[in-house]
């Protein structure tokens, strides 16, 4: 008997209840599983990166029988989809919504005791394709970013989404032993741009694109009252407004902010000498934000004063991204996503645009939401 069918045969169905309800959408293999996983899931953790790493999801299941053991061994390599939906979440009449995880490969499987459990692992990165796992050597001359990123997705049968408007020609960049991921993540960091695998697609995109969008909700730091009741509620807004709408405020139940003075530079210089006579290409970006600091020196093959000055904008962004970040925890919320940008209010110098780095969704006993931002850099 299948994975499939042994659990399909041991559904069980219930009945949904009137009252603020949170649970996941599960298929393996395309097939949905979910009902007959109620009786063992015990945890469901989707965590959302916008950058730097995949997404992925993991399903903590109860196996006192030993049935994960066996039988329901998950095969390595099968795909699973999964969903997070809610309903009557902020109000007694909300409709159901859903939040789509997309597709994920199982990576590793882990049993243990006491207690008994098992663990179901799976990332947005396939390893059934030739974008990780397989190392390749190979160059192009004359290739844009763009054009060698569709190259790489076309070979690992994955989409490419390239939506940075900046796409430089390269005279000559070479693979060297290299998995098509790293090499393809190294070659947009080299070039000022951002990449993320998820539900079987590339994307590429520029940072300061993303954090340029208007906010899309509030973060509200709790009073003393809202504290000792209930900190992690959703209201709605009444005066903070943008061309989108009012915008649904969130109030956190515990948060952190930190704000650093190391590694950030108030500008940076690009220098590149070329030729016989190694006539110098020089640019000079200074963050039009502060007014003292430290001038980063980047040294990089650069053929004309313009590409210096937008590699010495790129190399200044890189740098200080993270000169002020913060981490919160909330009510669980299906809008909640990386890549979007809420107002901070109400933490004092902390205030301002930020960016969601990550985001962790968790199932359990509840629904919960632990979010990673950083302040969004202004003027480039």
């Amino acid at each position: 008997m299948s994975v499939i069918d042994s659990l399909l045969g041991n559904a069980a169905m219930q009945q949904p209840g009137y009252v603020r309800r949170a649970y996941p959408k599960v298929t393996y293999n395309k097939v949905d599983i979910s009902e007959a996983l109620k009786p063992y899931l015990k945890s469901v953790e989707y965590t959302d990166a916008l950058t730097g790493q995949a997404d992925d999801l993991q399903l903590t299941l109860e196996d006192r029988n030993g049935l994960w053991l066996e039988a329901w061994f998950p095969d390595k390599g099968a795909t699973l989809t999964a969903s997070i939906l809610t309903q009557y979440w902020t109000a007694p009449m909300d409709a159901e919504k859903e939040l789509p995880l997309g597709l994920f490969e199982i990576d590793e499987i882990e049993c243990s005791a006491m207690p008994s459990e098992a663990k179901i692992k799976a990332v947005s990165v396939p390893n059934n394709t030739t974008l990780r796992g397989e190392e390749h050597t190979r160059a192009w001359e004359g290739y844009t970013v763009q054009k060698i990123a569709q190259d790489i997705a076309a070979n690992a049968g994955m989409q490419l989404n390239f939506s940075a408007k900046d796409n430089p020609t390269l005279e000559r960049v070479e693979q060297a032993e290299q998995s098509d991921l790293a090499f393809l993540d190294k070659l947009c960091q080299d070039n000022g741009l951002s990449l993320k695998v998820t539900d079987n697609q590339i994307v590429i995109f520029d940072m300061a694109d993303m954090e340029a969008a208007e906010p899309s909700l509030i973060f509200i730091r709790p009073t003393v009252k809202d504290l000792s009741a209930s900190a992690s509620t959703v209201v709605d807004s009444s005066t903070d407004t943008s061309s989108k709408g009012t915008l649904k405020q969130l109030k956190p139940a515990s948060w952190r902010f930190t704000s650093s003075v190391r590694d950030v530079y108030k500008a940076c210089t690009v220098e590149h000498s070329q030729g016989k006579k190694k006539a110098k290409i020089s640019a000079t970006f200074t963050d039009p934000n502060k007014t003292e600091g430290k001038t980063l020196l980047v040294k990089k093959d650069v053929k004309s004063v313009e590409e210096a000055e937008r590699m010495a904008r790129k190399e200044l962004r890189e740098k200080n991204k993270d000169e002020v970040t913060g981490s919160l925890t909330c009510m669980g919320d299906t809008d909640l996503s990386a890549g979007l940008t809420v107002t901070v209010k109400g933490f004092g110098k902390f205030d301002g645009k930020y960016i969601i780095s990550q985001v962790k969704h968790s199932l359990g006993s509840g629904y919960t939401c632990s979010v990673d931002l950083r302040r969004c850099l202004n003027g480039y």
